[in-house]
């Protein structure tokens, strides 16, 4: 369950708990994340006002880079917002105050369909990626690779590199060897837009570089330097 509000998200894990569900709790998306990288989960409870990354977004990552079912909860209930849900790979669409009841009810119809889907294999990407230092190749959990440029490869290895669950633009800078000025930025967006494009062409899966809006880039997913 993603939800920002604490009280609200421990009363709905509390019910559902007592409803048979095993919950693990998350306040934003990079707590998810990191949840992801260590354990598989059937079905995921998603808010879309949340900080750093919207529920829309979070939506569409685990609908394309894993077989977790989604449920957006959120009070936004205008017809734009149940499109874009939808379209960003959402299996059901709930107005808040969502029953847990039939919050509960949903869940359990979810993850029966994807465990009956998914029996006998394993989750997409949780073997991780991986990225050789020297030779600059970059392995999606698929086996693909591809080759990166030098400043490609600094600003991945920098990434996978950094303690901070977000990695500031400024740090990114700094390991380019490039100042923090208007200029630089466009080229860190123009650099991030090519890297995503040449990964997905490469190896057929999204590179896991999350824009955390006005503050920097973190990763979505595990990775192992080589």
């Amino acid at each position: 369950m993603i939800e920002d509000n604490v009280a609200l998200r421990k009363s709905l894990a509390d019910c559902l708990t007592v409803l048979g569900h095993r919950v693990t709790e998350a306040g934003d998306a990079v707590e998810l994340y990191q949840l992801i990288g260590q354990q598989v989960f059937d079905v995921a409870v998603v808010d879309v006002n949340l900080p750093h990354h919207s529920g829309f977004s979070i939506t569409e990552y685990l609908s394309g880079q894993t077989r977790t079912a989604v449920i957006i909860t959120t009070v936004r209930d205008a017809v734009e917002d149940r499109v874009r849900a939808y379209q960003s790979g959402a299996d059901i669409y709930m107005a808040k105050p969502v029953e847990p009841e039939e919050l509960s009810a949903a869940i359990q119809h979810l993850a029966g369909r994807r465990r009956a889907g998914d029996e006998g294999e394993g989750a997409q990407g949780e073997q991780g990626w991986v990225f050789q230092t020297q030779s600059m190749m970059l392995t999606a959990p698929n086996g693909e690779a591809v080759r990166l440029s030098r400043r490609e490869a600094l600003f991945v290895e920098h990434m996978v590199r950094s303690e901070s669950d977000v990695v500031g633009r400024q740090e990114i800078f700094a390991a380019l060897g490039e100042p923090d000025n208007e200029t630089s930025r466009s080229r860190l967006d123009v650099l991030l837009s090519r890297l995503r494009s040449k990964v997905l062409s490469g190896t057929k899966a999204s590179l896991p570089v999350i824009t955390a809006h006005n503050t920097g880039f973190s990763l979505s997913a595990p990775f192992h330097l080589r």
